[in-house]
C-alpha cells in the first residue's frame, strides 16, 4: 500500500491534478489560472458601480450594503406578488393564506441571499433568521397594518398610503437587517475601477 501511496502521489503531482497529503487523504490541485470571482464578489462589483454613479452628497450617506439590499428585497417583492398571484389565482388557496406564504417566501429569498450576496455571513442562520422574521413581523404589524392603515384613515388614498408605507418599511427594514441581523458582518468596501 505503502509503495502505491508514493507512486500515485509522483504521478499526480506531476499532472497538478490530485495528490494524497501525509494522512492518505485526496486532495484535488487545479492548474494555475485566474481565479474565478465569486458570486458574492461580482454582486458587489454591481452594486459598487450603481454606488459610484449615485450623487457625491448621496454617496457619502448611502451605504454600499443598502443598494444591495434594495437590489435583493426590490426583487423579493416581485417573488412576494408571483407567489401570491400563483397561489391565488391558480391554485385558488384562501387569500390571506397565499398573502402569507407568498410573504414567507419572499422574506425567506431576501434573508439568504443578503446573508450569502450583500452581507457575506457567517454567522449562525438560525439566529440570523430568527432576528429577521422578528424584523419581518415586526415591519409588518408596524407598516403594512399600523402606518398604512393610519394615513388611510387620515383620508388619504389607499395606494398612497401603502405606497409611503413601503418606503418607510424598506428602511426600517434594512436598519433591522445591518444593525441586528447582521451586526457581525462588516460593512463592504465599494469595488473601484
Amino acid at each position: 500500500m505503502g509503495a502505491e501511496r508514493t507512486t500515485m502521489t509522483t504521478t499526480n503531482r506531476a499532472t497538478s491534478t490530485s495528490w494524497l497529503n501525509g494522512s492518505g487523504q485526496l486532495r484535488l490541485r487545479t492548474p494555475s489560472a485566474p481565479a474565478a470571482r465569486s458570486a458574492p464578489d461580482r454582486f458587489l462589483g454591481l452594486v459598487s458601480a450603481i454606488h459610484r454613479y449615485l450623487p457625491s452628497p448621496l454617496r457619502r450617506r448611502v451605504p454600499v450594503s443598502f443598494i444591495g439590499y434594495a437590489l435583493i428585497n426590490g426583487s423579493g417583492f416581485f417573488l412576494d406578488i408571483a407567489c401570491l398571484w400563483f397561489l391565488y389565482e391558480r391554485l385558488h388557496w384562501f387569500y390571506p393564506l397565499a398573502v402569507t406564504v407568498g410573504y414567507a417566501i419572499a422574506g425567506t429569498y431576501s434573508l439568504l441571499l443578503n446573508r450569502w450576496l450583500n452581507f457575506q455571513s457567517h454567522g449562525h442562520l438560525v439566529a440570523q433568521g430568527t432576528r429577521y422574521a422578528v424584523g419581518l413581523v415586526s415591519q409588518y404589524v408596524i407598516f403594512i397594518l399600523g402606518l398604512s392603515s393610519l394615513l388611510h384613515w387620515m383620508g388619504m388614498g389607499a395606494e398612497l398610503a401603502r405606497v409611503l408605507s413601503a418606503c418607510c418599511e424598506g428602511v426600517y427594514l434594512y436598519a433591522v437587517t445591518r444593525l441586528w441581523v447582521f451586526r457581525d458582518s462588516p460593512e463592504p468596501e465599494p469595488l473601484t475601477h
